[in-house]
């Protein structure tokens, strides 16, 4: 079962200028305070590009996540995804729970200025395990709810920073 969830915002700024910030791991981090615990890219520039392992720690819905994935594709200023998995820890870490993550960030001309979007995913495994993982992930801790917020924090944080910059 998949659950999805898209956050997108027009930004008034320079696709490269947007791209470049948004990809910058410590920006990244900084875009969710709250949440995030650091975000690491394994490539020659530490930015992504297309194979690029990455390792992402944070919370989502409130919950430990340790996700190790990488970068499918990049092209520079357009679009990027990433996939990986997400190992959740529950009770303290007694409880490791992987699912299996991805997103992808697209920049695309708007008439006011450049629509950033993210959409992200998670897959439930569609096995009675996985189906009550899920029910409770939306139901006890409003997940649909919580991955908007999420998201959207950091779509709000680009905005912001990205239009007080000098174009």
């Amino acid at each position: 079962m998949l659950l999805t969830q898209r956050v997108s915002a027009t930004i008034n700024n320079k696709p490269e200028i947007i791209w470049d910030f948004v990809s910058d791991p410590k920006n990244w981090t900084a875009s969710n305070s709250l949440e995030h615990r650091g975000l690491k890219i394994f490539s020659k520039t530490g930015l992504p590009e297309t194979g690029a392992a990455l390792h992402q720690q944070e919370y989502v819905a409130g919950v430990f996540a340790d996700l190790k994935g990488h970068f499918l594709y990049v092209d520079r200023p357009k679009v990027g995804v990433w996939t990986g998995i997400a190992t959740y820890k529950l009770l303290a870490g007694l409880l490791k729970i992987r699912i299996p993550e991805g997103g992808t960030v697209t920049l695309t001309e708007v008439e006011n200025g450049w629509e950033f979007a993210h959409d992200v995913f998670m897959d439930f495994s569609d096995s009675l395990f996985g189906k009550i993982l899920y029910w409770c992930f939306i139901h006890l801790f409003e997940g649909q709810k919580a991955v908007f917020e999420h998201a959207n924090r950091e779509v709000i944080y680009f905005k912001t920073h990205l239009e007080k910059v000098v174009t």
